[in-house]
């Protein structure tokens, strides 16, 4: 029907609003970053031309040199802006003055925790792997004037430091493997950040609220890392390829551990972080919900 819109979706729309907040300053570092490493395409490309003057190579080196430090340095702060604003926004907009308002919104508190989690997890997950693409694409050009060796013979040498890999199948599983890893690694460093800011806001720790949430991030974190090490040793599943180069998967008892050329990937740790995350969640939303006295 005509004149009639639909009713737009609360969680879309929250995780809109968040999304907007945090990319007005973080995508300036992204658009620096984009820039850099375009003129360093430029310089690289100029300065491979040999009908450009000597005075003009030098001065295309030393742009290219500039453009490189600049690079690493954007991408790295990249990480910690992104980290700062993870702590910040959650912070300023659940339990400053602002934190009113967020609570008033016609939303749950899973919907408010989800919504950080998703947009701030996201950044974060981002900004590394920018950070490790910028590495990877300068080095793709510089490795024979800053390592001293042609990229080919560098990228032979950092599949040496891998192991024995026969075969393409286990690169790409392998590399599969890291990322989930990675992801299901920082899901649970946001999630650990966003509980130790939430517990240090009730009623009983709220005049020591930093000096709590730091005390509060590093023994979660730990205790993380106590529980997946303990499921690991109840049940080690894992990923093989064995040594005619098939997968198979399986239960490694506890002493019992991988012989031969088979490439081994331990899925617990991956399960536990998880199954934290989802367990912490919930937890950090009941208190948000129930517990948290606002100033």
């Amino acid at each position: 029907m005509t004149g009639i819109s639909k009713p737009k979706n609360k969680f879309l729309m929250l995780l809109k609003n968040d999304f907007l907040a945090s990319a007005r300053v973080i995508s300036l570092f992204y658009i620096a970053l984009i820039i850099l490493l375009a003129f360093f395409g430029v310089c690289v490309t100029l300065g491979g031309n040999d009908s450009v003057s000597a005075e003009f190579a030098e001065k295309l080196m030393t742009g290219r040199n500039v453009s490189i430090a600049l690079s690493i340095l954007v991408s790295f702060l990249l990480i910690f802006v992104t980290f700062f604003f993870v702590v910040y926004d959650f912070f300023k907009s659940l339990f400053s003055p602002q934190g009113y308002l967020s609570f008033t919104l016609p939303v749950s508190s899973n919907q408010l925790l989800g919504s950080k989690v998703i947009v701030y997890g996201g950044w974060m997950i981002l900004s590394y792997l920018v950070f490790m693409f910028t590495c990877v694409y300068l080095m793709n050009y510089t490795a024979d004037t800053v390592i001293g060796m042609d990229k080919i013979s560098l990228f032979e040498s950092l599949l040496g430091m891998l192991g024995n890999f026969p075969s393409t199948t286990q690169i790409i599983a392998y590399s599969v493997y890291l990322v989930l890893m990675f992801f299901a690694i920082f899901l649970s460093f946001v999630s650990i950040i966003y509980f130790a800011i939430t517990v240090s806001h009730i009623r009983l720790l709220q005049k020591h609220s930093v000096f709590a949430s730091i005390i509060i991030f590093f023994v979660t974190a730990l205790v993380f890392l106590w529980i997946s090490f303990k499921m690991t040793e109840v049940i080690n599943f894992v990923m093989v390829f064995d040594d005619d180069k098939t997968l198979s998967f399986g239960i490694l008892g506890a002493n019992e551990y991988l012989t031969g050329n088979s490439l081994g990937m331990e899925v617990t740790p991956g399960f536990a972080f998880l199954i934290l995350d989802v367990v912490l969640f919930f937890i950090t939303s009941y208190i948000m919900h129930k517990k948290v006295n606002l100033k």
